[in-house]
């Protein structure tokens, strides 16, 4: 049975599971359609993800959505979105709850500014892998990585902070037209390949795949942004396949010459028909172009860990009884992007500035800040 945009309407208004009253629909795909909701208890907004009922319409389908369901619940990472719970209803409905995030699509972002400068393509990307590997360290592919599942929020004073969505239910099985994409997803031995502009190789045969596939992804992802165009693209899922198997992709400085030779053999290294010949996971990936960045003095972005307790301990202020008080509410008005780092290397690499950049605050030195220490 096909959802129709018409029954997905008739889900607004509607509370499942006693929990979440559904309130407005914000997108719908090949997937399925993510709804703003709210959590009734908590009084909290959210995000649902409803299943189009040709995902569930057999067991072996709604067993396997859990099974990535528990997966997607149990990856915790900063640049990936949070998935809460997940349930069926009564009637047949089965959810994803997942935090409710503000900002565009990096599809929207490259139809509107591609080619993007390089250093914000290595800042997107770095935060965008960061996710993937941690991923890729719990045992998870994500398989259908593109730029539509990747989404860049933006607070106001706060640098951007990407989150990567759909983790562990792109393993679905689906025959269905992403229309956001340009691009069909295919059903291959009873399981998702993915997006043919950004599937590797080995997905074609469905084989059985590695975390080097999400590399190739993230390799025509990176590419995509430096240059504004795929490195494969046709008119037919068949012809972008004959191209992504046998093609080498064109040299991105071919197509924008200011883009570092040393980038370029990142994202070409990424791009490797063979797994075994690519960087083996995100991580290695991650490496490879954050170890580039710093050398080449681009400035960009990364996520890191906050102070602990202990880190933080010191820079509180004691009250007459001896406890120690610390500005809660400040500090978590600055929790969102207050850990993000900016690092700009190489004193040798020209920047087209007038004024010297400014010195960006670490996650510590903006407590001290607000705790009058500095």
């Amino acid at each position: 049975m096909t959802t129709s945009p018409k029954s997905e309407e008739l889900l607004i208004g509607q509370t499942l599971d006693e929990k979440y009253r559904v309130e407005q629909r914000l997108s719908a795909g090949g997937m399925g359609a993510v709804y703003r909701a709210r959590h009734l208890s908590m009084d909290r907004p959210v995000a649902i993800k409803v299943l189009h009922q040709r995902l569930v319409a057999d067991e072996s389908a709604r067993l396997r959505f859990q099974r990535e369901a528990r997966a997607a619940v149990r990856l915790k990472h900063q640049n990936a979105v949070s998935v809460t719970d997940f349930g069926e209803t009564a009637d047949g409905n089965v959810y994803l709850v997942m935090e409710l995030l503000e900002g565009p699509t990096l599809r929207e972002i490259l139809v509107k500014e591609a080619p993007i400068e390089t250093a914000r393509a290595i800042s997107i990307m770095l935060q965008a892998s960061a996710a993937v590997a941690a991923a890729h360290e719990a045992g998870i592919i994500h398989r259908d990585l593109k730029p539509s599942n990747i989404l860049v929020t933006q607070s106001p004073d706060l640098p951007a902070v990407v989150k990567v969505l759909d983790f562990g239910v792109a393993k679905l099985a689906v025959d269905t037209l992403d229309d956001e994409e340009g691009a069909i997803t295919l059903r291959q031995a009873g399981s998702l390949i993915g997006t043919p502009r950004y599937m590797s190789p080995e997905q074609y045969n469905g084989q059985d795949l590695t975390p080097a596939a999400d590399v190739y992804s993230l390799g025509v992802i990176l590419y995509e942004m430096l240059t504004g165009m795929a490195p494969f693209t046709g008119s037919t899922p068949v012809e972008i396949a004959a191209k992504q198997f046998s093609d080498p992709p064109h040299p991105p400085r071919n197509i924008v010459a200011a883009i570092p030779e040393d980038v370029e053999r990142v994202v070409l290294h990424a791009l490797e028909k063979t797994p075994e010949d690519r960087p083996e996971n995100a991580a290695t990936f991650r490496s490879e172009l954050l170890e580039t960045a710093e050398r080449l003095g681009l400035e960009y972005h990364a996520l890191t860990s906050a102070p602990d307790i202990e880190a933080l301990r010191g820079e509180g202020v004691e009250s007459p009884s001896g406890r120690l008080v610390v500005d809660i509410a400040r500090v978590r008005a600055l929790s969102s992007g207050s850990n993000e780092i900016k690092i700009v290397g190489g004193n040798n690499h020209k920047q087209n500035r007038t004024t010297a950049p400014r010195k960006s605050l670490s996650f510590l030195d903006k407590v001290k800040r607000i705790l009058g220490r500095q």
